[in-house]
Protein backbone atom coordinates (compact mmCIF):
# COMPACT_ATOMS: atom_id res chain seq x y z
CA UNK A 1 0.00 0.00 0.00
CA UNK A 2 1.38 3.47 -1.17
CA UNK A 3 1.14 6.05 1.94
CA UNK A 4 3.20 7.85 0.27
CA UNK A 5 0.34 10.58 0.39
CA UNK A 6 -0.49 10.23 3.89
CA UNK A 7 3.42 10.92 4.80
CA UNK A 8 3.35 14.51 2.73
CA UNK A 9 -0.13 15.76 4.41
CA UNK A 10 0.52 14.68 8.09
CA UNK A 11 4.04 16.71 7.60
CA UNK A 12 2.08 19.63 6.47
CA UNK A 13 -0.44 19.40 9.08
CA UNK A 14 2.07 19.17 11.72
CA UNK A 15 4.39 21.69 10.49
CA UNK A 16 1.20 24.36 10.15
CA UNK A 17 -0.09 23.55 13.81
CA UNK A 18 3.50 23.78 15.26
CA UNK A 19 4.25 26.95 13.22
CA UNK A 20 0.84 28.43 14.59
CA UNK A 21 1.57 27.58 18.35
CA UNK A 22 5.11 29.38 17.60
CA UNK A 23 3.49 32.35 16.33
CA UNK A 24 0.59 32.58 18.79
CA UNK A 25 3.22 32.20 21.67
CA UNK A 26 5.57 35.11 20.43
CA UNK A 27 2.11 37.13 19.99
CA UNK A 28 1.62 36.34 23.95
CA UNK A 29 5.00 37.57 24.71
CA UNK A 30 4.83 40.72 22.72
CA UNK A 31 4.74 43.77 25.10
CA UNK A 32 1.47 46.47 24.50
CA UNK A 33 -1.79 45.91 23.24
CA UNK A 34 -2.83 42.09 23.03
CA UNK A 35 -2.86 40.53 19.76
CA UNK A 36 -5.41 36.98 21.23
CA UNK A 37 -4.43 34.83 17.89
CA UNK A 38 -2.99 33.94 14.88
CA UNK A 39 -6.34 35.13 13.03
CA UNK A 40 -6.41 38.21 14.60
CA UNK A 41 -3.01 38.98 13.53
CA UNK A 42 -4.18 37.61 9.67
CA UNK A 43 -7.06 40.16 9.94
CA UNK A 44 -4.49 43.05 11.03
CA UNK A 45 -2.35 42.18 8.02
CA UNK A 46 -4.69 42.04 5.47
CA UNK A 47 -5.93 45.42 6.79
CA UNK A 48 -2.04 46.52 6.79
CA UNK A 49 -1.83 45.37 3.04
CA UNK A 50 -5.24 46.90 1.71
CA UNK A 51 -4.79 50.32 -0.37
CA UNK A 52 -5.64 52.93 -0.17
CA UNK A 53 -6.31 53.65 3.28
CA UNK A 54 -6.21 50.68 4.62
CA UNK A 55 -9.92 49.85 4.81
CA UNK A 56 -11.91 47.04 3.80
CA UNK A 57 -15.56 45.74 3.81
CA UNK A 58 -16.06 43.44 5.90
CA UNK A 59 -17.15 40.81 3.13
CA UNK A 60 -14.14 41.29 1.76
CA UNK A 61 -12.17 40.61 4.57
CA UNK A 62 -14.55 37.43 5.01
CA UNK A 63 -13.60 36.58 1.67
CA UNK A 64 -9.29 37.19 2.40
CA UNK A 65 -9.22 35.48 5.43
CA UNK A 66 -12.07 32.88 4.57
CA UNK A 67 -14.02 33.12 7.42
CA UNK A 68 -17.67 32.99 8.88
CA UNK A 69 -19.34 35.80 9.22
CA UNK A 70 -19.98 35.08 12.90
CA UNK A 71 -16.09 34.01 13.84
CA UNK A 72 -15.38 37.70 11.93
CA UNK A 73 -17.75 39.50 14.18
CA UNK A 74 -16.15 38.65 16.73
CA UNK A 75 -12.24 39.13 15.82
CA UNK A 76 -13.71 42.60 14.73
CA UNK A 77 -15.46 43.32 18.14
CA UNK A 78 -12.25 42.30 20.00
CA UNK A 79 -10.10 44.17 17.95
CA UNK A 80 -12.18 47.16 17.91
CA UNK A 81 -11.95 46.95 21.73
CA UNK A 82 -8.29 47.00 22.11
CA UNK A 83 -8.18 49.87 20.00
CA UNK A 84 -6.39 47.98 16.80
CA UNK A 85 -9.27 48.94 14.26
CA UNK A 86 -12.15 51.18 14.06
CA UNK A 87 -15.75 50.85 12.28
CA UNK A 88 -16.93 53.41 9.87
CA UNK A 89 -19.66 53.79 7.72
CA UNK A 90 -18.78 53.74 3.82
CA UNK A 91 -18.44 57.11 2.09
CA UNK A 92 -20.16 55.43 -1.29
CA UNK A 93 -23.28 53.83 0.70
CA UNK A 94 -23.95 54.37 4.52
CA UNK A 95 -25.46 51.06 4.92
CA UNK A 96 -22.30 49.29 4.43
CA UNK A 97 -19.01 49.66 7.33
CA UNK A 98 -15.59 50.06 6.32
CA UNK A 99 -13.31 48.52 9.20
CA UNK A 100 -9.81 49.94 9.38
CA UNK A 101 -7.12 50.37 11.30
CA UNK A 102 -6.50 53.18 13.85
CA UNK A 103 -2.96 55.55 13.46
CA UNK A 104 -2.33 53.72 16.81
CA UNK A 105 -2.97 50.24 15.95
CA UNK A 106 -1.16 50.64 12.27
CA UNK A 107 1.73 52.08 14.07
CA UNK A 108 1.59 49.12 16.66
CA UNK A 109 1.40 46.90 14.13
CA UNK A 110 3.95 47.55 11.61
CA UNK A 111 6.64 47.39 14.65
CA UNK A 112 5.41 43.68 15.67
CA UNK A 113 5.12 42.64 11.93
CA UNK A 114 9.05 43.50 11.76
CA UNK A 115 9.37 41.21 14.72
CA UNK A 116 7.29 38.57 12.81
CA UNK A 117 8.96 38.56 9.72
CA UNK A 118 11.99 38.12 11.19
CA UNK A 119 10.58 34.85 13.13
CA UNK A 120 9.39 33.79 9.66
CA UNK A 121 12.93 34.31 8.09
CA UNK A 122 14.90 32.36 10.94
CA UNK A 123 12.11 29.48 11.11
CA UNK A 124 12.70 29.50 6.64
CA UNK A 125 16.37 29.76 6.58
CA UNK A 126 16.99 26.02 7.41
CA UNK A 127 15.81 25.71 3.99
CA UNK A 128 18.18 26.32 1.17
CA UNK A 129 16.90 28.10 -2.08
CA UNK A 130 15.75 24.78 -4.43
CA UNK A 131 14.04 23.29 -0.78
CA UNK A 132 11.56 26.87 -0.75
CA UNK A 133 10.75 26.40 -4.46
CA UNK A 134 7.90 23.82 -2.47
CA UNK A 135 6.41 27.39 -2.60
CA UNK A 136 4.84 27.02 -6.17
CA UNK A 137 3.67 23.64 -5.25
CA UNK A 138 1.92 24.84 -1.91
CA UNK A 139 0.05 27.17 -3.96
CA UNK A 140 -0.70 24.73 -6.48
CA UNK A 141 -2.62 22.69 -3.91
CA UNK A 142 -4.17 25.44 -2.10
CA UNK A 143 -5.66 26.73 -5.56
CA UNK A 144 -7.15 23.21 -5.52
CA UNK A 145 -8.18 23.33 -2.39
CA UNK A 146 -9.92 26.69 -2.10
CA UNK A 147 -11.40 26.28 -5.64
CA UNK A 148 -15.56 26.94 -5.28
CA UNK A 149 -17.32 23.39 -6.12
Amino acid sequence: MDVSSSEVLARLLRAARLVEELFEERLRRQPGRTITNVGDFDLLQTLRRAAPGHALTPGQLMRHLVVSSAGLSGRLNRLERDGWIVRTASPDDRRRSLVSLTVQGRQEFDRRLEDHLAVERELLSVLDARERLVVGALRKLLLVLEAPE
